[in-house]
């Protein structure tokens, strides 16, 4: 097995005495080498950590795909899979969950188009103008008028590349940029719907299928992967199948709290640097304390004394 740490722990160090463990946690991604159907994985990640792997945004999926480049050879499994109720979602995936929905005309397509000032679907395939966003602009700039007509997932694909992603309709003054912006033209935006769910009942909107994969389709395929001839991008296999996985697990870690302590002495013969002293001090601060269950000890500085004598 493989453990992959996201987030590093950092040590705060000053001088004087530091004292642990003071315990956390993490999150860190487990790949499990050995396969399993999607349902024994969901299992094994519920049991061992928290679940199957839920992807939030574009920047978590470089991460995991630089870390599983050599180390699978098909797919790999994570935490999504098909449900039966179709929902609509946003592209450009957001912790703040948003729903404002101008819609015009509701028809009962996957794909979401900005038309005459109000929302409404299409054919995934029709091809069309579209509006990416781009959150390294600022204002109206964030928003950009394709000048290229193409499919909604080829569209997805080509402002996810250049840009960040297709824009959201995310309340009224977004909105009336975007109305200004298409001018009366029938545009795609990041709005689409499909029956995909997560594992941990997370409401992440990201997707990441290949350009040529359907919104949604019928058919026996009902859990997702990651593929190694898509360069990582997903797929919808059967989940009886046996594939290696992704959990997302929560790690014990010990942190550093570091004190600054200044001691007057009353005995100006006393050496604070002798370690016999040292020891003595550590076990009536825990005695003071009553911090039984902390372990104590000293930081050295650079000169390898523990106490610096302070100069008025």
């Amino acid at each position: 097995m493989n453990v992959f740490t996201v987030l590093e722990t950092h040590l705060i160090l000053l001088a004087g005495m530091c004292s642990l463990p003071l315990c956390a946690y993490r999150i860190s991604y487990l790949l499990v080498q050995s396969p399993k159907s999607w349902y024994e994985a969901q299992s094994y990640c519920r049991e061992k950590c928290i679940d199957l792997l839920t992807f939030d945004s574009m920047k978590q999926i470089e991460t995991i795909l630089n870390f599983v480049e050599d180390k699978y050879d098909d797919a790999v499994w994570f935490g999504l899979w098909k449900g039966q109720t179709q929902r609509w979602h946003w592209s450009m995936p957001s912790k703040d969950f948003y729903n404002y929905l101008p819609w015009g005309s509701k028809t009962n397509y996957n794909c979401g188009t900005y038309k005459n000032g109000s929302l409404s679907s299409d054919p995934c395939h029709y091809t069309k103008n579209s509006i990416c966003f781009d959150e390294k602009k600022k204002g109206a700039e964030q928003y950009i008028l394709t000048s290229a007509t193409m499919g909604w997932t080829k569209a997805q694909d080509y402002c996810r590349t250049n840009h960040t992603d297709l824009t959201s309709v995310r309340n009224d003054a977004e909105h009336q940029i975007i109305q200004s912006l298409a001018n009366g033209t029938d545009v795609w935006i990041g709005l689409f719907r499909d029956p995909w769910e997560w594992s941990d009942l997370s409401n992440s909107s990201l997707r990441y299928w290949p350009v040529e994969q359907k919104i949604w389709n019928e058919g026996s395929e009902s859990c997702g992967a990651l593929l190694k001839n898509e360069s990582g991008k997903w797929g919808q296999l059967p989940c009886s199948d046996r594939y290696p996985f992704l959990c997302t697990c929560k790690v014990k870690e010990t942190t550093v709290k570091v004190i600054k302590v200044r001691i007057s002495l009353q005995d100006s013969g006393l050496d604070l640097n002798n370690p016999t002293i040292q020891d003595n001090i550590l076990k009536q601060l825990i005695a003071a304390t009553g911090a039984n269950n902390l372990k104590l000890k000293w930081r050295k500085q650079p000169s390898g004394k523990v106490f610096v004598k302070e100069i008025p």
